[in-house]
């Protein structure tokens, strides 16, 4: 039998007799077809050394300098890896048997047709199949989390919850934790679900026309994503987005996702985008795909920071960002910085932040119990897939989740779930047999769905995508100025939709500055549309809160008792309840609850909370939808000039009232 080194040493013969570059390459391509290890190790060592000494990374090092010495490193990455790992990336159509048994090397490839009767959250080809892997399953089945007697850690330890009291008795740094873990961090996924800025079919109809979008604040693509999958089958103009946000990992991250998306084969591109995207970690083929998606977009970035890439026949990214934007890059494509156990046991320190427990715990009161054990499985893994699936394979960190120093870079409460329509969620996991309980195999397919359809569009739709990360204000001087005009965005540009998310508030650029930057930059028209949201309203509003309410009030009490009638809160009376202090103490779990009631009420005219002259006032109409999300208060605004005078045909309350909270009610309501 030859050995690997054998027939690298035939390799290196071989090349040496051959004298064009194609041919080299196809031998270079065979020998790979032959070592499916060594292929896989060099697809990490073209770009990067590595200082492991086993007999498989000597190989891929020696074929990686082999390579190098005959000029074929930048025709293989660029002709042949793309072919070899999209015959490794291979996206779930349906759920699968959960009879997986890594240890044993028992994996069933049948479709899963039986749920559990007891979790709901795996399926099995048969019964026998769920007789086999029960000795494993029983663990999760049997968790206590699933338990209907669960309980919050401050009602079990009879405390106050920590964050209501912000007296940890858990960790006497508890300020300093929530400081380092809540409030410095990254915001890479969105908190609010995703929206179609135009919603064409509802607004303008004119399916002929050209139309410019601005996404002033962008944070992640979920708004662009919605967006672009809004427009109607048969639109034939162009569509012009404007993505900026000030965050370079936000920027970063939606560059590389652009860049995956416009890979050639759809099904591939939207499975690499969707693990890049919400997996903390991924398979090595797909980590290899990342990187090289990552070094194309590397290669298109200049010294100066302006960035022009063809993601399709029909699509484009051009742009200038910051200079970080460059180290941030090479930071995220190398892969030997940190392993997957250094990435697996930060991932886990901040997940699991003992001064952090009562937060989660808040969190899983309001859920089922099968929504808790799924919530508290991609706590633990982060990844999105089926409950059940096979991830032994996931082996890799997503180096875009975490900093240069292996940090990693969002909170512990960030979830994937908050930035879409939950109901919209559950509905297409049902369709690729995904059970209700399965929380994140719902999202996986849904997420392969909608990336799918933005994938096919990017090659079908004329769509030219400037991307920059600058503030918010200076982004529209700069075009007003003509600054950016070398990038395809001119002075004379006007949009037909500005969406600034929560940058409104005054705590950021506030109303009376962006109504100031970016109201002349709206398009004329009854349609054009100034967007975003109030996040930190209800804090400062009188009234806007429902801790502001009296607990005596009457509508108070309504409340209450309204929720005691749909079953969302226990009566004091049941006897299931040990104590009138256990009941206090669920109060922190039902404030979600509460809120949402509060907030569905009629609201006051925020207008009169905000610090309008009457010449701004004049300028802008402003209508508040305030809905409640995952315990956080979110409150919705649209600003439109008052010319058009038309709240009622645009993208209104039918679109931003009512279908957001149809999406959040659901987990509260189902």
């Amino acid at each position: 039998m030859t050995s690997p080194l054998d027939k690298l040493d035939a390799l290196e013969k071989e090349l040496s007799r051959l004298s064009t570059a194609e041919d080299k390459l196809n031998s270079v391509t065979a020998y790979l077809r032959d070592t499916r290890d060594s292929s896989r190790r060099i697809i990490h060592d073209i770009r990067t050394e590595t200082s492991e000494t086993d007999d498989e990374a000597k190989t891929g090092k020696r074929l990686t300098m082999l390579m190098r010495q005959h000029g074929l490193l930048e025709a293989y990455a660029e002709l042949q890896i793309p072919k070899m790992l999209s015959e490794a990336v291979k996206p779930l159509e349906n759920v699968l048997c959960a009879n997986v048994d890594i240890t044993n090397g028992r994996i069933c490839q049948e479709e899963g047709k039986q749920a559990c009767g007891g979790c709901k959250l795996v399926l099995y080809c048969s019964k026998t199949c769920q007789t086999q892997h029960w000795r494993l399953h029983k663990n999760d089945c049997k968790d206590p989390i699933r338990s209907p007697n669960w309980k919050p850690a401050w009602i079990v330890e009879k405390r106050s919850p920590t964050f209501m009291s912000g007296n940890n008795t858990l960790n006497e740094r508890w300020q300093n934790d929530v400081d380092r873990i809540a409030l410095t961090r990254a915001h890479l996924w969105g908190n609010i679900p995703a929206y179609d800025v135009l919603a064409l079919a509802r607004n303008e109809t004119v399916l002929g026309k050209d139309y410019n979008v601005a996404f002033v604040a962008s944070g992640d693509l979920r708004n662009v994503v919605f967006t672009v999958n809004g427009l109607p089958e048969e639109f034939s103009g162009r569509l012009t987005i404007i993505l900026n946000d000030r965050d370079s990992h936000v920027t970063l991250r939606n560059i590389l996702l652009l860049s995956l998306l416009g890979l050639p084969d759809v099904n591939s591109a939207a499975e690499l985008a969707l693990h890049a995207w919400y997996s903390v970690f991924l398979p090595m083929e797909y980590a290899a795909q990342v990187s090289h998606a990552g070094f194309r977009a590397l290669q298109d970035l200049k010294v100066d920071g302006s960035i022009h890439m063809q993601l399709s026949p029909t699509s484009t990214l051009a742009g200038q960002v910051s200079d970080d934007i460059r180290s941030h890059f090479l930071a995220c494509l190398d892969d030997t910085s940190f392993g997957m156990g250094e990435a697996a046991r930060e991932y886990e320190r901040v997940r699991f932040a003992p001064s952090r427990v009562d937060r989660h715990h808040r969190w899983y009161g309001r859920l089922e119990p099968s929504h808790r054990l799924a919530c508290l499985e991609y706590r633990r893994f982060g990844l999105v897939l089926p409950f059940g699936a096979k991830n032994d394979h996931f082996n890799m960190p997503n180096r875009t989740l975490f900093s240069s120093d292996g940090c990693w870079l969002q909170n512990d409460l960030a979830n994937p779930l908050d930035g879409w329509n939950a109901k919209s969620i559950v509905e297409a996991g049902r369709k690729h047999g995904a059970s209700r309980a399965d929380l994140y195999g719902c999202l996986y397919f849904f997420l392969s769905e909608q990336l799918r359809v933005f994938a096919r569009r990017l090659r079908k739709f004329r769509i030219s995508f400037h991307i920059f990360n600058r503030d918010a204000s200076d982004l529209s001087k700069a075009i007003r100025a003509g600054n950016l005009a070398s990038y395809g965005v001119p002075s004379t540009i006007r949009f037909d939709r500005v969406d600034v998310s929560n940058i409104m508030d005054a705590e950021y650029v506030g109303i009376p500055r962006i109504v100031t930057f970016w109201g002349p930059l709206l398009a004329t028209g009854q349609h054009a549309t100034l967007l975003g949201y109030f996040m930190n309203w209800v804090n400062r509003q009188k009234g806007g809160n429902i801790n502001s309410l009296d607990p005596k009030a009457s509508e108070y009490s309504g409340m209450m008792e309204g929720l005691e009638d749909e079953g969302k809160i226990p009566r004091l009376t049941n006897r299931s309840l040990a104590t009138a202090q256990e009941y206090a103490g669920m109060i922190g779990v039902y404030m979600g609850f509460l809120m949402t009631k509060f907030y569905r009420r009629p609201s006051s005219n925020y207008v009169s909370g905000i610090p309008f002259s009457p010449i701004e006032l004049a300028a802008v109409w402003v209508v508040l939808r305030v809905i409640c999300l995952n315990s956080q208060t979110v409150n919705r605004g649209i600003l439109m000039p008052a010319s058009t005078n038309s709240y009622g045909q645009s993208v209104s309350s039918r679109l931003y009232g009512r279908n957001l909270v149809e999406g959040l009610d659901y987990f509260v309501q189902s």
